[in-house]
């Protein structure tokens, strides 16, 4: 069996473009047309602005997430270059970088930028009805600092830092 080499001839006056070029073309309006998409999606956002909420509760909000794990997610003050909300912050807390920066997830955060915060409380869906009604992180059973939390909690630390022995 004898191979010939294939010639294709100009049909109407049309110029096929060769199959190099049509593959190539393919895959850049592929990505163009995903960034197209992004970018529509991106334009499109518009995030609502929550009130700002009590630092107490922002507090106990934080607490709660570094002592039992929750996750939270967080709206900012700040906007974004075009006047708009950002994104939540979704993460845990994992503590205080310096005295007005705390970390949520791999993000660091100015304290004061913390505008409104929520737990999201996990659970399993086959768990116990009754337990899941009540959340122990609702609203409902914030008790921050009351007077003799902070009465005890003053007692403990002159008790701790005024007992004027020295250990060298």
């Amino acid at each position: 069996m004898k191979r010939t080499k294939k010639e294709f001839f100009d049909y109407n006056e049309y110029r096929d473009r060769g199959m190099a070029y049509k593959w190539d073309t393919a895959f850049a309006i592929g990505e163009l047309q995903e960034g197209i998409k992004e970018s529509s999606a991106e334009s499109s956002r518009d995030l609502e602005r929550i009130p700002q909420q009590d630092r107490k509760y922002i507090e106990y909000c934080l607490e709660r997430s570094i002592k039992h794990n929750k996750i939270l997610e967080i709206q900012l003050n700040s906007l974004d270059e075009l006047g708009r909300v950002k994104e939540p912050i979704w993460g845990n807390f994992r503590g205080f970088c310096d005295l007005d920066v705390v970390m949520i997830g791999d993000h660091y955060l100015d304290y004061e930028d913390i505008r409104y915060i929520k737990i999201h409380d996990f659970r399993k869906w086959s768990e116990d009805p009754d337990v899941l009604e009540e959340s122990p992180f609702g609203t409902n059973n914030v008790d921050v600092n009351n007077e003799s939390d902070q009465e005890l909690i003053d007692a403990a630390f002159n008790e701790y830092f005024n007992d004027n022995e020295w250990i060298e």
